[in-house]
């Protein structure tokens, strides 16, 4: 509990994140938010807009966490070892902290579009050793985006439930050999 003397928004972010974990990204609201925190609702008002801005500001804050840990994973690797880590990184954070991950991929829908860019950033960086034109990364951040969130999403609502690692293998797999083929045919 923060008393209005302890209020700001790194304790208000922490505890909507923790809030988020516990129920969901769609149930987060100012009172609930306030009651953790130990404090009434408008006290909230010196920090924050509102239930939007919360909203917003924990799809940023969110997005920093997990770009983070894609970052981690591909601290001294390059190419295709780089990418096998990002992708268990991100698929290892949607599933350990789906809610989170439902905050991330809500970002568009509460004004927080470009902390979306922050794990493209990564994979760009990551990518620029396989020498694409600018259209072919683009589609090659979307096919690696969509390929991990839909595995995860899957995941997360329990339709895949045998052999998940090795189907896991097989979609990186599978998004390597298209980087390759787009790879090749720059050349």
């Amino acid at each position: 509990m923060a008393d209005k003397r302890n209020l700001n928004i790194e304790a208000i972010m922490a505890a909507a994140a923790e809030l988020v974990e516990e129920t969901s990204f769609e149930a987060l609201t100012l009172n609930s938010l306030a009651a953790r925190l130990g404090v009434k609702p408008p006290s909230l008002y010196n920090h924050v807009t509102g239930i939007d801005d919360v909203r917003r500001r924990l799809a940023e804050v969110v997005a920093a966490r997990m770009s983070a840990a894609i970052q981690t994973a591909a601290v001294g690797r390059s190419e295709d070892e780089a990418l096998t880590e990002m992708a268990h990184a991100y698929r290892r954070f949607a599933t350990t902290h789906p809610e989170l991950y439902h905050a991330f991929l809500a970002a568009p829908r509460v004004g927080a579009a470009s902390s979306l860019t922050l794990v493209a950033d990564t994979l760009r960086r990551v990518l620029a050793a396989y020498q694409l034109n600018e259209a072919d990364e683009a589609h090659f951040i979307r096919i690696f985006h969509s390929g991990l969130y839909g595995f995860a999403a899957l995941t997360n609502i329990g339709v895949f439930t045998r052999d998940i690692d090795a189907s896991f293998e097989a979609l990186i797999d599978g998004q390597l050999a298209v980087l390759h083929m787009m790879k090749e045919a720059t050349r």
